[in-house]
């Protein structure tokens, strides 16, 4: 065990203890001798110049800080984007509303339409059967004896309309 510790105790001496003399190696610097641009002679007075800055302390030091994007709040939008189906579906649901209003106005229409007519139909039901009244009325009216009761009696039904012959036929329709 001995053995392993005086191995571990040198690779760590070896280690921790700064290098004073650095490793001979066989590399030898080369001096490569390319043209100066003027670029060359503009970024190397840049470099000076922040150089020195950085040595005069003008420049605070900048560390590197990684964002966390765990940490980041939220994106929150003023107007959330609506979702392509959610439009889709209320575009949808507009369109079928519309739909459904369109066919009942319809419906509404043709009960309407209807209704008229019936009333139309009614009305040339009246109008024949009242044609159909007109000569026995007149016959009813021929064979009536003014100063009779009955004859007395009708002069006074007939005072509510434009003529004897419209009572006449009004007075047979109710008795038939």
């Amino acid at each position: 065990m001995d053995s392993i510790d005086k191995l571990l105790a040198e690779i760590k001496t070896e280690y921790t203890e700064p290098q004073a003399t650095p490793k001979p190696n066989n590399l030898t610097p080369v001096k490569l001798d390319l043209p100066v641009t003027k670029a060359d002679v503009l970024i190397d007075n840049l470099l000076s110049e922040v150089q020195a800055e950085v040595a005069e302390n003008k420049i605070p030091d900048i560390q590197y800080q990684p964002t966390s994007y765990y940490h980041l709040p939220p994106i929150e939008f003023i107007h959330s984007p609506a979702n392509k189906s959610d439009v889709f579906m209320d575009n949808l649901l507009a369109d079928v509303k519309a739909d459904i209003a369109e066919q009942e106005a319809a419906e509404q229409r043709r009960k309407q339409e209807e209704l008229v007519q019936e009333k139309i139909r009614q009305e040339k039901i009246k109008n024949e059967q009242r044609k159909a009244l007109e000569k026995p009325a007149k016959e009813w009216l021929a064979k009536l004896d003014p100063l009779s009761s009955e004859g007395l009696w009708f002069e006074r039904f007939a005072e509510g309309y434009p003529d004897k012959l419209a009572a006449a036929i009004d007075y047979l329709q109710t008795n038939s």
